[in-house]
């Protein structure tokens, strides 16, 4: 009876010193990637071929992210924008799975802007660097 308690106090004791500073949740990167992962803006919108997007205010979206896994709720932030003009990259910003978003009536000067995205969730975080690039023409 005595190795019965003795077997018992071992597992016990196996599943609590187990069961400490576990991390919540998972989050998988390895396959994010943007298809297609660049996006041509117009610096001027034509006011005749571009008629419907300037009616309407249709901003400039990239597709949203594939390949992200993990725990729900998962966020994503621009996290660093190389660029000739810094300045400028203030007007971008990220919407829901991961959509670089920039408005339809942007002042953003023509060249080449180069994007680090963050992914976190609970517990976890990843910069995933220069995965998307946005040419001003």
């Amino acid at each position: 009876m005595r190795e019965v308690y003795v077997l018992i106090l071992g597992v016990i004791l196996l599943i609590v010193t187990g069961c400490q500073d576990i991390t919540v949740g998972y989050l998988e990167t390895r396959d994010a990637v943007y298809a297609p992962d660049s996006m041509i803006v117009k610096s001027v919108l034509d006011p005749v071929e571009d008629a419907r997007q300037i009616e309407f205010e249709i901003p400039w979206q990239s597709t949203s992210i594939e390949g992200i896994l993990g725990t729900a709720p998962i966020r994503y932030a621009i996290k660093n924008i190389a660029s000739e003009h810094p300045e400028a990259t203030s007007q971008f910003s990220m919407q829901g799975a991961g959509i670089i978003k920039l408005p339809w009536n942007h002042t953003v000067p023509p060249g080449r802007y180069v994007f680090d995205v963050e992914v976190s969730n609970e517990g976890y975080h990843v910069v995933l660097e220069r995965i998307f690039t946005v040419i001003v023409e």
